[in-house]
């Protein structure tokens, strides 16, 4: 594999990881606000619908970044000649499985806070 090869194919994974965790926060964040806006409305069954299908989600697209830093990974342990930067041997795959993981458990407890009543909605609250 020539360098320019490396580079393209280090691109292309490098962006694939960064789009499908672009969709884990999108994700995340749309099922705060909706959790924000109507969890504590929720029947058991739907908030178990609702959290069910966050977790298949958000796991998928967190899985399928990983997958992609493992490959990139993978390319710099067999040509080492091409990295330029100390950069590229950060641990990627541990830091977005880190990110992905407690940014499910901080949903979890916001659920939980939500069903709670713990949380007030807005400023408005009474």
């Amino acid at each position: 594999m020539s360098e320019a090869e490396f580079i393209e194919v280090i691109n292309l994974h490098a962006t694939s990881a960064m789009n499908a965790f672009t969709i884990y926060l999108s994700l995340t964040f749309a099922f705060l606000t909706a959790i924000y806006l109507v969890g504590a409305k929720l029947s058991a069954v739907q908030l178990i619908m609702v959290v069910g299908l966050y977790l298949v989600w958000s796991s998928s697209f967190a899985l399928v970044a990983i997958v992609h830093l493992i490959a990139f990974d993978s390319l710099f342990e067999e040509h080492p000649a091409f990295a330029r930067t100390q950069l590229w041997y950060f641990p990627w795959v541990e830091f977005t499985a880190a990110i992905t993981l407690s940014g499910i458990a901080v949903c979890g407890y916001f659920v939980f806070d939500i069903r709670r009543g713990r949380l007030k909605k807005g400023l408005n609250a009474q």
